[in-house]
């Protein structure tokens, strides 16, 4: 049964008056519609998806001098697809979630490879390349190629729970795909959806939204309830849970430093790091020997000495926090150089020019700068 008072799908913007909304909406963005770098037309679709993926969780303002580099890098699909994904790395480095750029380039490798550079223009075919989702190839086909198709991002979510009055609109069992389809006006999604997603970016934000700069204030049910910092609801906030990390400081006479590369897959994949421990393997209390065992069975080169932790790293993911306690360690330097094992694809002896060339997680990029460099004790 309807629920007094809420609104069905189509019973606010589905009427007489659907246009005028529309055009009340289109008006206000281009009126007030940011002045980015890739809303430049004719729109490409490289261009479009690149924005579109580096923006995701990411504020503008921080996407904008990537965009610019990443351009100039690698201007064009093909040149994409012909990089090194070490390169692809390095140039996303300090963005976070590495899995949209390893993703970009096996994507662009694809676009070459099997569709001879060109990109699909139907939702359905952007969503066979690697990390295309519902919401980036909406983006793509309605933005570079005006198809009629919607997005739906938490911008657009936001907006919509808020309209209709939908608290729960924020879980993502909510399906608001089919309300957001059928606002759509033909021939003007790309449009429509660019507007509704810079209305939530800029003035239907999630705390201390303008109303009274919003061009559909006076069609907002939550407005009208005078609760719309409550649209939609949200979720307790969880502890994030803290893991440890011991991260081997290892040195040569020379002044290279060891570090490992991360697997291609899964958290940070691909990218380098000072030998350290796993997330899961050491919790509570640490000592020279846990990392001494660490080094040992990470690298294969036997340790002669393991200082206790001098210092320490913090870093926040999404759903959990490190602590990434520092030790210098020597190790046997008559040893056989270290091969891969199986959790690191590679191993390197690297000098500080190096290091600075190298895609570094951002704790390591801290240790770089910080203390990789720092004047190691004698241990």
């Amino acid at each position: 049964m309807r629920e007094e008072g809420r609104p069905t799908v189509n019973d606010r913007w589905r009427t007489a008056n659907d246009e005028r909304r529309t055009v009340v909406l289109l008006e206000w963005f281009r009126a007030n519609g940011r002045a980015l770098p890739w809303r430049i037309e004719p729109r490409d679709p490289y261009r479009v998806w690149l924005s579109e993926v580096m923006a995701q969780q990411t504020r503008i303002a921080t996407v904008i001098p990537y965009y610019e580099r990443w351009l100039q890098r690698f201007p064009t699909v093909q040149a994409l697809a012909d990089a090194p994904l070490d390169e692809v790395l390095k140039a996303w480095e300090g963005l976070g979630y590495y899995s949209r750029a390893r993703n970009l380039h096996r994507a662009a490798r694809y676009l070459c490879d099997e569709l001879g550079g060109r990109f699909p223009d139907e939702v359905e075919t952007l969503l066979r390349l690697p990390g295309v989702g519902r919401y980036t190839a909406g983006a793509i086909a309605s933005l570079a190629f005006g198809r009629d198709a919607a997005v739906v991002d938490g911008n657009v979510r936001r907006v919509l729970a808020r309209v209709f009055a939908l608290p729960a609109a924020r879980s993502r069992d909510v399906d608001l795909w089919p309300l957001a389809e059928s606002l759509l006006p033909a021939g003007r999604a790309g449009e429509f959806n660019e507007a509704l997603m810079e209305l939530g970016a800029t003035v239907c934000t999630p705390r201390a939204p303008q109303c009274g700069a919003c061009p559909l204030h006076d069609d907002c049910r939550a407005r009208a309830l005078d609760s719309v910092e409550q649209f939609p609801e949200r979720r307790p906030r969880k502890e994030a849970p803290e893991r440890i990390v011991l991260t081997a400081l290892i040195r040569r006479a020379d002044g290279r430093m060891l570090l490992g590369q991360r697997p291609p897959k899964g958290l940070l994949g691909g990218l380098w790091e000072f030998v350290s421990g796993e997330y899961e393997e050491t919790q509570g209390t640490t000592n020279d020997g846990d990392i001494a065992a660490i080094v040992q069975r990470r690298t294969g080169l036997r340790v002669r000495k393991a200082g206790a932790a001098f210092d320490e790293v913090r870093h926040a993911f999404t759903h959990f926090k490190v602590r990434r306690a520092l030790h210098w360690v020597t190790v046997d330097e008559d040893a056989a150089e270290p091969n891969p094992p199986n959790d690191y694809i590679a191993l390197r002896w690297a000098t500080p020019a190096e290091i600075d060339a190298l895609a570094l997680t951002r704790s390591d990029r801290r240790i770089a700068e910080h203390q990789g460099r720092a004047a190691a004790p004698r241990l």
